[in-house]
Parts: C-alpha cells; structure tokens; sequence
C-alpha cells in the first residue's frame, strides 16, 4: 500500500499544473466562495493552487478526517489557510509542515453524527439492550467494519459464538445483502444469541447496548465507540491501510482496547476481556477521560470565522 501510494503522490507531482488549471477553470465559472472546505485527503496543494488562481485571497480550510495525517503531505501541504485537526500528534505533523500555529485549530476529537451525541437517559442501556433481546447480564459484543461490512465477519461471528456459548453477538454488515443473508442465516440457528443487522442508522443505538466493539481502526468507527466509551478490539498487520496504522497506536498506547495482529485473534481477545471487569473498567475509565467531543459544532465555528461569517448567517 506505500508503494502505491508513493506511485501515486509522484503521478499527482507529474500532472499537478494540469489539474491545477483544470480545477481553476471550473472555480472560475462557480460563484466566488466565501471558503472552501476539503476533508478529503491528497488534492489539497492542488486545491490550494486552483483557488489561488481562481479567487485571490479565499481561504482553503482542512478538516481531517484521519486522527493523524500520513506524511508526507497526505493531508497537510504548505501555504493552506487553516488546518483542522482531532489529535495533538496531527498539530505536530502541521507545524512540522510549515503552518504557522495559530493556523492550526485542534478540536476535542473526530467529527461525528449529532445523534452520537444525543442520550437516551439512564434507561437507555436497558431499553436499547431489551430491543435487540439482550439481558442486562450478557456480555454483549458488537461487530462493525465499515459501510460495506467485511468477508471476516461471518467466520469470525461463528468463532465468538463457538467460543463462548453465553456470548451475545450484533453484527452490523452495513450495505451489503449479501453479507447480511450470510449473518442472517447464522443467526437463525444462533438460539438468539446473534442479531444481524443491515445498514442502519441505529450505531449509535447499538453502541450504547455494546460491551466490547470488534471493528476495523477506521477513525469514524473508533470514534464512535470512544464517545460512548466502549472498549474496541482492533487487528494490526500488513493490510492496515498506512493512514489508518496510527488509529492502532492511539488505542494500544492510551489503553483504549486491544491490537491484535490477525481477525482469527479477536475470540480470544475478546475472551481475556470478558474475564478480566476490572481492566474494561480501567478502559472505559480512560474513555471518559477523553475530551468531551464537541467536534461537529467546533467545526462549524471555525469554518465560519474563516470566511468572515457571522453567526446569524449560517445554519
């Protein structure tokens, strides 16, 4: 994946003043912008080009959407106006960049959807948990890899289930029917002991009934679990996308969950952490430690004060 991703950096080098006219062209033609947003990563020198010299002096704002950029010049790249990051080793990756500090916004963590930000009361872990047909008691553990789900998860649900009979499963194979058939299936035979859920807009639901959360270290999902402080299980290895290798870093060196280095690894991690409460209260006793995330209204607020907004205008 480095390699390619070096092939791919140079290949943007070699064409970069074509697509730099290109994308000022059609800026051209849009209405003059009072700021641009990008929280897509690897176009953001050339995006910082093409507004240049398309509209003069509009202000080019980053928001990561990775904990930490993958140098070099993954997401950040000299000269962009304001640089918007969730950790404090992406503001050090900035300034080693070139941005001067006061253009570097650090927020209380990853952005996320309102409604992770919204409880339920002190009845929500019940209720939640009575609606997927678990009792206050089970262990439960919640597999989510993604929008599009992942091939591991039907094998590595039959081995937590093979593993622990008393173990209590929801997998959420997100848009993929395939896959959801697949778990479907299992959890007919499962004696209700799996929930196989499709695409949802529930996580966050399902997130507050979770005892442990098997996932793959992308930001968005570990985030989500770090705002309802859910301890993760997350594997390492030669397929970890580059930029997604910090995320692991961040959970093993903050004591946040446990990285293994294979998916056929996760039952027995997943077993040490159910026969050890005082450690997942440890964990989820550094989760609440984390800031506060107020991330998707801090966003917001600066976007506006960068382009000179105020506040009754925007909404």
């Amino acid at each position: 994946m480095v390699p390619l991703l070096r092939v791919m950096h140079a290949g943007f080098r070699v064409r970069r003043p074509a697509i730099v006219r290109t994308l000022a062209g059609w800026l051209r033609a849009q209405p003059r912008p009072a700021a641009v947003v990008s929280v897509f990563p690897n176009f953001n020198g050339i995006l910082k080009d093409a507004i240049s010299a398309s509209h003069p002096g509009v202000p080019l704002v980053v928001v990561l959407t990775d904990l930490a950029d993958f140098p070099p010049r993954f997401w950040i790249e000299p000269g962009i106006d304001r640089v918007v990051v969730a950790t404090d080793e992406a503001r050090r990756q900035g300034l080693a960049t070139g941005i001067p500090e006061p253009r570097i916004t650090r927020v209380s963590g990853m952005v996320l959807h309102p409604r992770f930000h919204r409880t339920g009361g002190e009845d929500a872990r019940p209720r939640l948990r009575a609606e997927l047909g678990v009792a206050e008691g089970d262990f439960v553990v919640t597999l989510l890899f993604g929008g599009k789900g992942s091939p591991e998860m039907l094998p590595l649900a039959e081995r937590l289930l093979g593993a622990d009979e008393t173990l209590r499963l929801v997998a959420v194979s997100g848009d993929n029917p395939r896959l959801h058939e697949r778990l479907a299936a299992l959890a007919a035979g499962s004696r209700g002991r799996l929930a196989a859920l499709g695409f949802t807009d529930r996580v966050a639901d399902v997130l507050e009934a979770t005892d442990v959360l098997v996932t793959k270290p992308g930001p968005g999902s570990l985030s989500e679990a770090f705002q309802h402080r859910v301890p993760v299980v997350v594997a390492r290895n030669v397929h970890t996308i580059p930029q997604e290798r910090f995320n692991t870093d961040f959970v093993r060196d903050r004591g946040l969950g446990t990285v293994v280095r294979h998916w056929r690894e996760i039952p027995e991690a997943v077993g040490r952490l159910r026969a050890d409460p005082a450690r997942r209260t440890a964990i989820r006793a550094r989760l609440a430690a984390l800031p506060e995330n107020r991330a998707v209204y801090e966003v917001v607020d600066t976007i506006v004060r960068e382009a000179g907004v105020t506040p009754s205008s925007h909404l």
